[in-house]
């Protein structure tokens, strides 16, 4: 009867636990939960001195409907000198668009963020036939570390 209740507790403890994930306690949608799942962020260096950071979320895997022609990112970045020229590579290839947005756009649902002192871009690269890609911010002050990204087929 011991092992009985020990062996009915343990059960109990691990399927009540089974259908919840990392994002079952906050109040998100999927859309949410997909682009925070996707957002990744380096920092900018101009050697050992940080410069900025960026951050990036992949909408071709947030919103894939959408998002599926080209490969597509939603970027929002800080840089101590605002006026630098800012370039986008995916693949060591430069982009072929670049939007500025405002800090309230499209985008700014997907992000539990958005600060007026920052900028925002949405970023179009041609597509890459690879399954993993690595994104990297260049200004004239210092780069990103390069950024990598599954692509889900």
């Amino acid at each position: 009867m011991k092992t009985f209740l020990i062996i009915v507790i343990f059960i109990t403890i691990f399927t009540s636990c089974s259908t919840n994930n990392a994002f079952s306690h906050f109040d998100i949608d999927e859309k949410q939960a997909k682009s925070e799942d996707s957002l990744k962020s380096s920092k900018i260096f101009n050697g050992n001195i940080n410069e900025g950071i960026v951050n990036i979320i992949y909408l071709n895997q947030v919103l894939p409907e959408q998002y599926n022609d080209k490969e597509y990112f939603y970027v929002y970045l800080y840089t101590k000198k605002h006026t630098e020229k800012i370039n986008y590579f995916l693949n060591n290839e430069s982009s072929v668009d670049v939007t500025v947005l405002k800090s309230h756009n499209e985008f700014s649902e997907l992000t539990s963020f958005s600060g007026d002192w920052q900028r925002y871009y949405l970023v179009v690269f041609n597509n890459i036939e690879k399954d993993v890609i690595t994104f990297e911010v260049k200004t004239s002050q210092g780069s990103s570390r390069k950024i990598t990204f599954q692509k889900e087929n």
